[in-house]
């Protein structure tokens, strides 16, 4: 994304990769300082709305920092796969790269910060949530049906847990106030049950004062680290190379 670049989220992915951490709970707070300095450049309207776009990236590229860390296993980013009704679907993160996937996944971030654009208004975290939602619940859907024999399907949970590819998501969602972090943590909760596994960084203003000075309110329930640990322990399961 040529132009897209920032600098203090490129420090922080080298960081990453040369201090060894391997859990999210260790860099969420450098993360978050990062996303404070992006936010306010947008705030101050020096950023097309199109460069925005660049969290999510940035945000995907450190998921998979550290899943490569935790599994020791190389993992693909931003693949072409084969789906049941969609055709081909791009997919996030996927072990392996070619062939049937073991495990998938999808990264999203939301919500903006007050910026010119927008008449000085934020953009809450809810706002596109349930189209974003709907979407990582077909995908899920769609390539386990795709990569799996058909088999009745008894109780939908069982089928989602037992059915390969492991689909999980990851998010990073700006939540503007009480209202909105409400409806995105229970949206996000209720996704668990159309995929195997659901994380989440869900930060907001620390006062109205304070558009772009942020603190993290995730429920234990969204941990990050939970769902890197049981992706990486799905890639391990598998003999040989898993990303070949």
């Amino acid at each position: 994304m040529p132009g897209h670049e920032f600098p203090e989220f490129e420090a922080l992915l080298t960081w990453t990769i040369s201090d060894g951490c391997c859990e999210w709970s260790l860099v969420e707070s450098e993360f978050l300082r990062v996303v404070e300095c992006f936010d306010a450049e947008y705030a101050r309207g020096q950023r097309p709305s199109g460069w925005y776009q660049a969290k999510a990236r940035y945000f995907n590229d450190l998921i998979v920092l550290l899943l490569t860390k935790i599994s020791n296993r190389p993992i693909a980013k931003r693949v072409h796969k084969s789906s049941m009704l969609f055709g081909a679907l791009d997919v996030d993160i996927c072990v392996p790269a070619n062939g049937i996937p073991i495990v998938a996944g999808e990264v999203k971030a939301l919500g903006t910060p007050p910026h010119p654009r927008n008449d000085m208004k934020a953009r809450e975290g809810k706002a596109d949530l349930h189209k974003r939602v709907r979407e990582v619940a077909f995908t899920s859907m769609d390539l386990k049906v795709a990569y799996t024999p058909a088999v009745p399907i008894g109780s939908f949970q069982h089928w989602i847990d037992s059915t390969s590819p492991g689909y999980f998501c990851f998010w990073a969602i700006r939540t503007d106030n009480e209202r909105d972090l409400e409806t995105v943590r229970t949206t996000l909760c209720n996704l668990r049950s159309y995929c195997n596994g659901v994380g989440a960084i869900l930060y907001g203003p620390r006062d109205e004062g304070s558009p772009t000075s942020y603190i993290v309110r995730t429920p234990r329930e969204l941990s990050i680290d939970r769902q890197l640990k049981e992706m990486a322990q799905r890639i391990v399961s598998v003999p040989g190379d898993s990303a070949g």
